[in-house]
């Protein structure tokens, strides 16, 4: 009675909660009705009820249903029922989502387009990690491998320096190539995306086109400056350094 009673007070306090909450709730329970006719769930069945229908929720959502009077086949097939109802509430959710996301293909690919910028982002700051990292250690080295040969031995500081850096241009590595991992998922998504809604629409299907080139602000201010005039022998001009790009005016 005590364990019914505590199964009871569990399943009401899972009612009360919030619907964000109760999704949170990744453990699935079962329910079964008891002798008395009440409707008892918990995470573990008493084993007088083992044998008997029960319904196993998660998320508030009948997610499978055990008969023991159901053959092993029959149980398989209404599980694969219950996958594939799920599937497909799954997929209409995602075409409403699309649906309701964007208003066109092109918002899509801008969409896309600003989420690949912030990773080229990061992706250049880790590129230049690395190579200063490079640079660094080239530098390290070269001392180590002049104090080894005067002195047969490397200082202890300096070998632990290059260690450290050894460390750090490894997880500039890995950083590099989660980046380009996480950039890669991406494009693939919003392709999936971009053709699904075209479906949807019923507008011409395919890929979304490229995202365009990433141009840092380096790039930018480079492109902006007028470039070097070269000397002119017959006129007799000397020649004229690049003018630099006008900063943008702030506010």
């Amino acid at each position: 009675m005590r364990f019914a009673a505590a199964v009871m007070v569990v399943c009401a306090a899972l009612a009360a909660l919030p619907a964000q909450a109760q999704k949170s709730t990744s453990k699935a329970i079962q329910c079964w009705t008891d002798k008395s006719g009440q409707r008892m769930c918990g995470d573990r069945i008493p084993q007088e009820y083992a044998g008997q229908k029960r319904d196993v929720m998660k998320d508030g959502r009948v997610i499978d249903t055990i008969d023991a009077s159901k053959s092993a086949d029959e149980r398989d097939a209404e599980k694969k029922r219950l996958a594939k109802e799920e599937e497909q509430r799954k997929a209409a959710e995602y075409d409403r989502a699309l649906l309701e996301s964007y208003r066109s293909q092109s918002d899509i690919v801008a969409t896309r387009d600003e989420r690949v910028s912030l990773i080229d982002l990061r992706i250049q700051a880790a590129q230049k990690a690395a190579s200063d990292t490079d640079r660094t250690l080239v530098a390290l080295r070269a001392r180590a491998a002049t104090q080894q040969e005067k002195e047969n031995q490397v200082d202890p500081g300096l070998a632990k320096q290059i260690k450290q850096f050894e460390k750090s241009q490894r997880d500039n590595n890995k950083a590099l190539a989660r980046y380009n991992k996480e950039r890669d998922a991406l494009l693939a998504k919003f392709d999936k995306d971009y053709m699904r809604y075209s479906e949807l629409r019923g507008l011409p299907a395919g890929k979304a086109p490229p995202p365009k080139p990433f141009v840092s602000e380096e790039d930018t201010a480079k492109a902006a400056a007028t470039p070097a005039k070269p000397a002119d022998p017959k006129a007799g001009t000397p020649a004229q350094p690049a003018t630099p790009a006008t900063p943008a005016k702030k506010g």
